[in-house]
């Protein structure tokens, strides 16, 4: 009889399941779901004596599930997606600024205390330290996964369908851990049974292709159990929305393959030529060629998708708006990433119920500038007609001859707050507007002291806060009147996979309507319509840049996705490029620059003259590259493994160019 050591969790109801909104939010399972004092053992036995001991352990398997904004997967409430060109943190005390901005991370220093690289391969002390949940690593949960599926067949009070189905969950969030882990090192090693907290892992990093193959398989028998639905009915969505599904399984399979066949893996030569060479020459970090047949088998898995779905009445369908209006289009968009149990969402993420549930992120960092979109963001947003943005031609003049910020594509104002006349937040009266400009009133929590600090690239970040409200939580806003999930996974992705997939095979003009799904949603016009001179119906690079593109607007900062596309399709001049931010400035009939706020009292007309001056980002942590690009290595694509567990010679191998 195998023995599992568990410590107290912070805080688990007893008895009973949930009865309300999710599977993970009452309970706050972790490596204490049994409620034991710290340090007393928990046997197995008694963990598969009782279905709702079983369901706990079930539930801890979910709590696995990435989130970016979870103190144990962010960079010390620093996020992920600001190491991108889409973001940039001025927070001073994350890793972003103090590891990565200035080059100093090492393989030495990476997983030390709080982990200062990307994504935690083991837990400080290594695997017989699994109860350290500072950094939860990849092995927390296939630990869990594992543990499950070799031992549910031994609870006595459970049916053969209830044990098929959790199995089959199961599978899914290991698939999703092994994708994790994909993402940031490569290729692992394949651990397919329950290890205890004693044992070591004893099999070395299989390649690339093993691995993928592995996660594929995973899905395929959640796929093949016919105990799985399809979708949640929508009976059960307010007490089981996030619950692993066989959509969630089709989908987790492409979006693997998507990743498996970028450049990154897929190519002819590796991303990294630098010593160490091991993993390139075991084929762990690439396969070892160019393989269309590697899109063309995201293409399969995408239509199979698509055609499960239509053989399920349409059950996932994007969040479509209740008035053609910029406001309508904005709600949509902001259900589809945003709330619970929406049907466009297919893998869904409840670390917490509301956003002001205790942690540094999103919210309380992004007063401090952890998360402040940049310049290069807001021009990714084309105008609201479609057409991409060219707004450029407009800087400099005093005034402006166009405002820049009237008329964009609404997830431009869904993703960060822009200098707009009749946007208000929730604090601001419908006569007091939002004022961008230097010296206008930005008010934060009652007071004008967070102001620089959380635009100090002049755009604050909107998306997920929505509203800074009061407190440093932001107690009275939208934040605090819905239950909120996270987007692992949503039908929106789905189209932009298919499409760059449909690309990659030469399939322009299928491809471009898979994009126009997805734009259409917000209003926009199509986009080869709009854009006649990208000649996209013809032009592959071009349709692949738009693709790409069109993801950071639509899913910018929902778990890093610009920052995986960078690194999955080695976009190097993107990292390598200088940041900036933009100033603007209010003027007076003369054209000379208001350094003071609006306020209606004054009887004046709100401001309608700006002048948009741009600039090059510098602040308190400015990155290693701007400076010194050909300080630039291509061993940031991958994270590095930690020496420890290379110098335990079981088959280890540390990523090109880290020591």
């Amino acid at each position: 009889m195998k023995k599992l050591t568990y410590y107290a969790a912070a805080l688990l109801l007893a008895g009973g399941l949930l009865t309300t909104t999710s599977c993970v939010d009452q309970i706050r399972v972790g490596d204490g779901f049994l409620e034991k004092a710290e340090g007393e053992d928990v046997n197995e036995d008694l963990i598969f004596s009782s279905k709702v001991y079983t369901e706990y352990l079930l539930w801890q398997c979910y709590e696995g599930l990435y989130s970016p904004f979870k103190s144990c997967y962010t960079l010390n409430s620093g996020v992920m997606e600001a190491l991108s060109d889409i973001l940039h943190s001025e927070l001073g005390w994350d890793e972003n600024g103090r590891m990565f901005y200035t080059g100093n991370l090492t393989a030495a220093n990476a997983n030390s205390g709080w982990v200062q690289s990307r994504f935690a391969f083991i837990s400080q002390g290594g695997i017989q330290n699994m109860s350290n949940q500072q950094k939860r690593s990849i092995w927390n949960c296939v630990r869990d996964c594992e543990l499950l599926i070799d031992n549910i067949h031994r609870v006595p009070d459970m049916t053969d369908a209830e044990k098929a189905r959790y199995t089959a969950e199961a599978k899914i969030i290991l698939a999703s851990k092994y994708f994790d882990g994909i993402r940031h090192f490569g290729g692992l090693p394949i651990v397919d049974h329950a290890f205890s907290g004693e044992e070591q892992l004893s099999e070395g990093r299989s390649t690339i292709e093993a691995t993928v193959n592995y996660a594929v398989g995973l899905l395929d028998q959640a796929i093949a159990e016919p105990n799985l639905p399809w979708a949640l009915p929508d009976a059960d969505l307010n007490t089981w929305a996030g619950r692993m599904t066989k959509g969630a399984a089709y989908a987790l399979k492409a979006k693997i393959l998507h990743y498996a066949a970028s450049p990154i893996f897929n190519n002819d030569t590796p991303y990294c030529t630098e010593e160490p060479q091991d993993a390139v020459r075991n084929l762990e970090v690439w396969y070892g060629n160019y393989d269309q047949q590697r899109w063309q088998a995201v293409v399969d898995a995408c239509e199979a998708f698509f055609d499960m779905n239509a053989a399920n009445g349409n059950y996932y369908q994007l969040v479509q708006a209740s008035e053609p209006t910029e406001n309508g289009y904005r709600m949509a968009y902001r259900r589809a990433y945003r709330a619970r149990g929406n049907k466009e969402t297919i893998i869904e993420v409840h670390d917490r119920v509301y956003l002001t549930d205790w942690d540094q992120c999103p919210s309380n960092v992004a007063h401090n500038g952890a998360i402040s979109p940049t310049l290069d963001w807001m021009e990714m947003f084309p105008w609201a007609n479609g057409q991409n943005f060219d707004g450029q031609k407009y800087y400099g003049q005093r005034p402006a001859e166009v405002d820049i910020f009237a008329d964009r594509d609404p997830r431009l104002y869904e993703n960060m707050v822009v200098q707009k006349r009749d946007l208000q937040w929730q604090y601001y009266g419908s006569d007091n507007p939002v004022q961008m400009w230097e010296g206008a009133q930005f008010l934060i929590c009652g007071s004008t002291s967070w102001s620089t600090t959380c635009r100090p690239w002049g755009f604050p970040v909107f998306k997920y806060v929505l509203d800074y409200g009061s407190d440093d939580q932001g107690g009275q806003g939208i934040i605090d009147n819905e239950p909120m999930q996270i987007s692992y996974l949503r039908l929106a992705e789905m189209y932009l996979i298919y499409a760059e997939a449909l690309a990659e095979m030469g399939r322009n003009r299928e491809a471009i309507e898979q994009v126009n799904i997805v734009r259409r949603r917000v209003g926009l016009g199509d986009i080869e319509v709009r854009n006649p001179g990208l000649n996209l119906i013809s032009n592959k690079d071009n349709l692949i840049k738009e693709i790409l593109r069109e993801r950071a607007c639509e899913l910018g900062l929902e778990c890093e996705t610009r920052f995986h596309d960078m690194n999955r399709r080695l976009l190097i001049d993107d990292f390598k490029k200088h940041l900036r931010g933009m100033h603007i400035y209010r003027l007076d009939d003369n054209n000379e620059r208001v350094l003071a706020p609006w306020d209606a009292a004054s009887g004046e007309p709100f401001p309608t003259k700006f002048e948009y001056e741009e600039y090059e980002i510098q602040g308190g942590n400015p990155r290693f590259v701007w400076n010194d690009p050909g300080r630039w290595s291509n061993k940031w694509i991958l994270a590095p493994l930690p020496p420890d567990e290379i110098n335990k010679n079981y088959g280890l191998t540390q990523n090109p160019g880290w020591y």
